[in-house]
């Protein structure tokens, strides 16, 4: 746990917003299990909240302002890129543009808690037009209650958090012995 706590504080602000800015432009990666560790590394006294939120919000920001330009510039070209590697390419951008079109604010303040959404929504925004600076306000309002809510669950529940850590250490040991035995013998 002290080489996790270690490499936390060294790196954990510039891992959280590579991590957070490639979530936001669609590359599947965990942004809210970094926001969870960070909160815990808060709770622990490794990190501190306000750069964890700042800099957090910053790269959802970063990230899903790069979308919404280039949602605006290419219009649906982005989006048909976006809904080939989707689980059902064929509905995905009449879907996606319907429901948009239905609840667009709304859909901005909670795309982040929705897979799938959460990437094509400020490609949405720009492609149908929406103003920048109310596309910037809804996005915002949405980026504070995704990181606050998972920094929130991991600095409330960051005990569990290291138990969890500890156990996955355990097990990544035991499996890590068990490979080099197989491969020796």
């Amino acid at each position: 746990m002290g080489t996790l706590s270690t490499a936390l504080a060294q790196h954990g602000y510039s891992i959280l917003a590579v991590i957070v800015f490639l979530e936001a432009i669609g590359v599947p990666v965990p942004a809210a299990v970094a926001l969870l560790i960070a909160g815990g590394g808060v709770a622990r006294g490794v990190l501190q909240a306000p750069y964890v939120l700042g800099i957090a919000l910053f790269a959802m920001l970063a990230g899903d302002t790069l979308m919404f330009l280039l949602g605006r510039y290419t219009g649906w070209w982005l989006l048909g890129i976006l809904c080939r590697i989707s689980l059902n390419p064929e509905s995905c951008i009449l879907r996606s543009a319907d429901s948009f079109y239905r609840r667009g604010k709304t859909l901005l303040v909670i795309a982040k808690f929705i897979p799938g959404i959460n990437t094509m929504a400020p490609p949405l925004a720009g492609s149908m037009n929406m103003r920048l600076a109310t596309f910037l306000r809804l996005d915002l309002a949405g980026a504070v209650l995704y990181a606050g809510s998972y920094f929130v669950v991991g600095y409330v529940f960051s005990g569990a958090l290291d138990a969890v850590t500890r156990g996955y250490d355990s097990v990544g040991r035991i499996v890590g012995w068990i490979v080099i035995a197989l491969i020796v013998a």
